[in-house]
């Protein structure tokens, strides 16, 4: 998997410093733009404004091609298992998994086309549509549910969007962790907003979590020195861990904490299934994918 970001091995010790505060959903990225709310608000619906226009679908075309050449490119020892479990699903469902990787869409966009569905939908945070370079084009015309903190918003311009996306039986992914945390292996505890949409729509939501493996070869940094020495290469193996309904004798609050409930427990018990460790384990650099903690020339780690 690309590593296409400086500044990793802070982003780590960010890690680190929200396991001992035990805030799982808290940034870590130590360059995540920020940006005054109410023109971040202006910002998303003049995009969204213009989507109907014929050079938002050109851009779309041109956003979409890029990712899937960036994905043929880098994610090709990537692999799919338990694709069987949702071979039957019919409509639009929310896909949920965790959160690790700027570029950790691509065996989820695979696992999209393995089901006969073109495209995948992502809900992205607002602030990734006023990013700049080649990445902020990316978000701003690929096939993206902006989300940001505005009530209003949310009721009049996100949730119907949404709607529409998955009454054309689309997947859309949904990161239930919520913030991106580097190539963190463990599951986090989900929020509950993911859960929450799939209810009101009554779709089922689909439980995805990625296993990173390290591979022995050393990676190069796509965009800052300070990386090299420090990460191999990643491989992905997306498990589906199952297919989670919605209760049509349950409320709308009591579906989302349910489902929740069970995702969150799916991809704690897919962890400790696959790494062979306890979610509550003390933190360790292992936990960190492809990373060793020295150069190529030292033993030491």
């Amino acid at each position: 998997m690309l590593l296409y970001a400086p500044n990793r091995l802070k982003a780590i010790e960010n890690i680190q410093a929200n396991i001992r505060l035990g805030k799982f959903n808290d940034k870590v990225e130590p360059d995540d733009p920020v940006v005054d709310e109410e023109w971040l608000r202006k910002a998303v619906l003049s995009q969204l404004s213009v989507r109907d226009s014929l050079s938002y679908k050109c851009k779309n075309w041109l956003a979409r091609t890029y990712v899937d050449l960036l994905m043929m490119r880098y994610s090709k020892g990537d692999s799919i298992e338990g694709l069987e479990k949702i071979s039957d699903l019919k409509g639009g469902a929310i896909v949920t998994s965790n959160h690790f990787n700027p570029f950790d869409t691509g065996p989820l966009r695979n696992l999209s086309r393995r089901t006969g569905r073109r495209r995948l939908w992502a809900v992205s945070t607002g602030t990734n549509f006023v990013m700049p370079g080649i990445n902020g084009f990316t978000l701003r015309y690929s096939d993206t549910v902006p989300i940001i903190d505005d009530k209003e918003y949310m009721y009049e311009t996100f949730r119907p969007m949404l709607t529409a996306v998955l009454q054309k039986g689309n997947f859309v992914l949904i990161f239930p962790e919520q913030e991106m945390w580097f190539n963190y292996r463990r599951p986090r505890p989900g929020k509950r907003g993911a859960y929450l949409f799939a209810a009101e729509n009554f779709v089922p939501v689909v439980s995805v979590f990625v296993e990173m493996r390290d591979v022995d070869k050393w990676l190069s940094s796509a965009s800052s020195s300070e990386n090299e020495g420090y990460f191999t290469q990643v491989s992905c193996v997306a498990h589906v861990l199952g297919v989670i309904y919605p209760d049509a004798n349950l409320s709308v609050r009591d579906n989302s904490k349910m489902m929740c409930e069970r995702d969150n427990e799916l991809r704690r018990e897919a962890y400790e299934r696959i790494y062979h460790r306890g979610i509550d384990a003390p933190f360790h650099f292992s936990d960190i994918a492809g990373y060793k903690g020295c150069s190529p020339a030292s033993s030491e780690y």
